[in-house]
């Protein structure tokens, strides 16, 4: 019984090897050879990466004019959301929404948001300034004790200015 372990282990282990000797030098290829292939009047340089049957050689595209430069993480300039520089937010609580985005026209703030179950969030504009514009946020949470539903919902809340956002600061208050 002991020999026959022996052999079966051993035997497994030639297996392996072999298999791992055949995927290294690629099972079908030709094999390597230093002479130039029959005809040919010298070594040549491949313009480009020889193929093997079976596998996928990855191509890059270079990247759309005009994006050289530009940040790869992150948010994008031009787009949209307003800038962590243009928002104060050291008015609120902890927990509460702070992701604001704009309108193309700049005409209205966004101030996303995430309900869920019994917790609403609603928000309105406070005084409007050449320098600001104060959002006043609400966050109701339920009572002690209450049964609430558990879900979470993503919601936008738009607030339209009475003249485009533009460089002033976005200042978000407990209301």
């Amino acid at each position: 019984m002991r020999n026959a372990v022996k052999l079966l282990g051993t035997g497994l282990l030639l297996v392996t090897l072999t298999a791992c000797g055949a995927s290294s030098t690629g099972a079908g290829a030709p094999p390597a050879s230093s002479a130039p292939p029959a005809g040919s009047t010298g070594p040549e340089t491949p313009t480009t990466a020889p193929t093997v049957p079976g596998t996928v050689t990855p191509t890059f595209d270079p990247p759309p004019p005009g994006t050289v430069g530009r940040p790869t993480q992150g948010i994008a300039p031009g787009d949209n959301v307003i800038a962590e520089s243009q928002v104060d937010a050291r008015g609120l609580p902890e927990g509460y929404p702070r992701t604001l985005t704009r309108s193309i026209d700049g005409k209205q703030v966004i101030l996303g948001a995430e309900e869920g179950g019994c917790r609403r969030v609603s928000a309105r504009l406070g005084d409007q300034t050449a320098a600001q514009v104060v959002v006043l946020v609400t966050v109701t949470s339920p009572r002690k004790g209450q049964m609430c539903p558990d879900y979470i919902r993503e919601i936008s809340i738009p607030l339209t200015l009475a003249a485009p956002l533009g460089t002033r600061t976005v200042v978000l208050r407990q209301g």
